[in-house]
């Protein structure tokens, strides 16, 4: 049996190390060594890592996160430091020298500045001649000016944070009236700067791209069904505006590592809005990979840029639900030896993946309504959606 690789992963994110933890077992045997900070200490419930070191990576613990990450170093041949999160990613460039391991390709922070900021984004975009929503940066709930506001970009907006994640703070204004109760009634609400964002009814959808200093390498578009949250089953399709807008916002900022963006597609028009960018792994990483794009091998073994492009443009996944809910994966966990069939144990195994599916039903409330004026995949926004993984140039 081929010997294992060794892996440290590093990250403050429970959801985005266990999708990395996958996509690693899925296209090797692996050793897994997990740093992350204290608060999810479940973790040592997962069958795919075989040590956890609980770290607050901050920069505080900068010299014990150096420490552990050379000890690792020390007791397995020639790991891999992959960090998953921009969290991680700040803390492994600002001692990268220090470190006597190979790291992953990942973005430095001057980019993670650019990407990880929504109005920096935004502007980036639209020197770009990119489409983004009408766009306000306000210093903070009490100094957004509601007449103004709706002057520029209408009603209902969208009210959120600039720095938050997974959707925290992010608010659809409806009036004025609403506004003064659920934002500046509320004390809870203290983020600050925020964003007022023109409102766009459709369809949400994602672009995940890997990229070697501004030459994209890797692409796939996905949507959800409804009601588009994560438990939601995830399809691949063909855009041709997100593929240039891969290309785009990779060769204007030579970006370097793999990134997800939030998209929507307007009912009614087509048009494709980009929203924010993710300079990161992502949630639903395991859905490409089922399909057959390992976002996370790719980028191991892209040690040179190619004029190839490997586009993902077609299949169905649903790795969101441990496999005891789905017996379609069943066959694969019996009979299946190829990287589905190790996914699919993978899976099976990890109690983690249970708790996970336990957590985020509960907090969805089993909702099931279709929001209103979302478009079913049939409707005609839809691109036609044969295709499948290819590479192109």
């Amino acid at each position: 049996m081929a010997t294992a690789s060794n892996f440290i992963v590093v990250g403050v994110h429970r959801t985005f190390i266990m999708q990395v933890l996958l996509a690693i077992h899925s296209f090797t045997r692996a050793n897994c060594v997990v740093i992350c900070p204290g608060h999810i200490r479940y973790l040592h419930l997962s069958n795919m890592c075989s040590k956890i070191l609980f770290i607050e990576l901050n920069e505080d613990n900068e010299n014990a996160f150096t420490e552990a990450v050379n000890q690792c170093a020390q007791m397995v041949p020639s790991p891999i430091l992959i960090s998953v999160d921009c969290e991680s990613t700040r803390i492994v460039n600002k001692v990268r020298r220090q470190l006597r391991v190979t790291t992953a390709r990942a973005p430095d922070n001057a980019m993670l500045e650019l990407f990880d900021n929504k109005w920096r984004f935004y502007d980036f975009c639209k020197q770009n001649n990119l489409n983004v929503p009408s766009t306000q940066l306000v210093p903070s709930k009490n100094e957004l000016n509601f007449l103004a506001v709706v002057r520029e970009i209408g009603l209902p907006f969208i009210l959120k944070p600039l720095d938050q994640h997974g959707a925290e703070g992010v608010r659809l204004i409806l009036s004025e009236k609403h506004y003064s109760e659920t934002i500046l009634g509320d004390d809870r609400y203290d983020f600050k700067p925020l964003l007022a964002q023109r409102f766009i009814r459709g369809v949400d959808i994602g672009l995940n791209i890997l990229s070697i200093l501004g030459k994209v390498q890797a692409l796939a578009i996905q949507y959800r069904a409804y009601p588009q949250n994560e438990e939601a089953k995830i399809s691949f399709i063909p855009n041709s505006y997100l593929e240039i807008a891969a290309r785009i916002l990779c060769g204007s900022s030579g970006y370097d590592g793999v990134m997800n963006v939030d998209a929507r597609l307007e009912e009614g028009s087509g048009k494709v809005y980009l929203f924010e960018a993710n300079p990161r792994y992502w949630v639903s990483l395991s859905a490409s990979v089922w399909c057959g794009l390992n976002f996370l091998s790719e980028n191991l073994k892209s040690s040179y840029r190619s004029s190839e492009v490997r586009l993902l443009t077609s299949g169905k996944a649903d790795t969101f639900y441990h496999p005891l809910f789905r017996p379609v994966f069943w066959p694969y966990i019996l009979f299946d030896y190829g990287w589905r069939g190790r996914m699919a144990r993978l899976m099976a195994g990890n109690v983690c993946t249970l708790g996970n599916q336990v957590r985020t039903t509960l907090k969805n409330g089993f909702k099931k309504n279709l929001p209103p004026g979302v478009p079913t995949p049939n409707h005609s926004v839809w691109t036609n959606q044969s295709g499948s993984t290819k590479r192109t140039s």
